[in-house]
């Protein structure tokens, strides 16, 4: 009777064990990061090697930019994706009004997205190399807080950040960093507000949207893919030789909505810049590129938010005897949620800082899996 029992207790555990799967295209077998899947209501992402842990198999949705959509309970190892289209002609591709889709979506923001307090449960992951070796990786399940989902300017420019967003960190999975190299010591510089806008699609659209509005600013938009209600839409915005920005979007016609977004910004031909440290001593400034990127998803009406990310790279330190290159990484990955009527979080950290350095390590390491360079330099000694 007893090992019955045991076998029966294993067996019911084995149902909610993670269980680990790798999203693969049907064509390449490349693995295919940042894919979402959904199941059960809850959210999770590939990693960069295509890798996630799943805590059941139900009625899977999963999804990736470029790809059909694959539905169903099968669980296997190794899932694959088959690509939407190949390359398309340039005859095939034909020009869009983007600026009048960005202003129309930002003004009527609240209609489409969810416009209430809410409380996600998220998993945050800060990165970060220098000279192509990786010196921060801090990864954290906690809850993120949003009065109404979207970016509010007023309270921004107060410095009153946390009367619409609030972030709790419950456990930090894991944290190593190890000191730079470069010891150009630069003065305190002032308090972007760009940190906290990255955070919110509204933010985005506006300043987007603003961008293309430039006196004498090149752009273009052109349809990629249309498929029923969907459309691929891509865009680009030249305001001086030194400045390009580009990037993507899925737009639902039906709905209004903008599911997927990206923004990359192209810096690197811009003359360095000279400073001086804190000792003033001269030192020159390269600036360098990057992406931000949205996902959402519908859910009884309204758009949810999936995944946030922002990468940096190719920014550059350079003094007389040394270049130091420098590229960076955030990602909140926005699992379940709850309504609340709550105005904030228990025990929220600063968000515009390195909030993490007085936070104890849990040993509890959750459902994160590990890229290969992300394990070794947690193992480095």
């Amino acid at each position: 009777m007893k090992r019955k029992i045991i076998l029966l207790f294993l067996f019911y555990s084995s149902i909610f064990l993670a269980q680990k799967t790798q999203i693969v295209d049907a064509e390449t077998s490349q693995p295919i990061p940042n894919a979402r899947i959904i199941s059960e209501g809850n959210i999770y992402y590939t990693n960069d090697e295509g890798y996630s842990l799943l805590k059941n198999s139900k009625n899977l949705e999963i999804s990736a930019s470029g790809y059909e959509t694959l539905k169903g309970n099968d669980f296997k190892p190794i899932l694959k994706l088959k690509p939407i289209y190949k390359e398309i002609d340039e005859v095939k591709i034909v020009s869009i009004d983007f600026q009048k889709i960005l202003k129309d979506v930002a003004n009527n923001y609240s209609d489409i997205y969810y416009n209430k307090p809410i409380i996600y449960n998220v998993t945050i992951k800060q990165k970060s190399h220098e000279n192509n070796d990786l010196k921060l990786l801090m990864i954290a399940d906690g809850k993120f807080w949003s009065r109404d989902g979207e970016y509010n300017a007023k309270d921004a420019f107060n410095d009153k950040f946390d009367r619409f967003v609030q972030i709790q960190i419950d456990d930090l999975r894991f944290l190593k960093s190890k000191p730079s190299k470069n010891k150009v010591r630069e003065k305190k510089p002032e308090i972007s507000h760009d940190n906290i806008g990255d955070m919110f699609l509204s933010y985005e659209l506006w300043r987007t949207y603003g961008l293309s509005k430039i006196k004498n600013a090149k752009k273009s938009g052109r349809l990629v893919y249309e498929n029923g209600d969907e459309q691929e839409i891509s865009y680009s915005i030249k305001s001086d030789s030194s400045l390009i920005y580009t990037g993507k979007f899925i737009y639902n016609k039906k709905d209004r909505a903008i599911t997927h977004f990206e923004l990359d910004f192209i810096q690197n031909k811009f003359e360095p810049r000279k400073l001086k440290d804190e000792n003033g001593n001269i030192f020159f400034r390269q600036l360098g590129d990057g992406i931000i990127m949205f996902d959402y998803y519908k859910k009884d009406g309204k758009y949810f938010p999936s995944k946030i990310s922002f990468k940096t790279q190719g920014f550059k330190t350079i003094t007389d005897t040394e270049t130091f290159e420098y590229s960076s990484e955030r990602e909140i990955i926005f699992k379940n949620f709850q309504e609340t009527d709550k105005k904030g979080l228990e025990n929220p950290v600063k968000i515009n800082q390195a909030y993490w350095n007085n936070l104890k390590i849990s040993d509890d390491k959750g459902e994160i899996i590990l890229t290969k360079e992300e394990q070794e330099f947690i193992n480095e000694k």
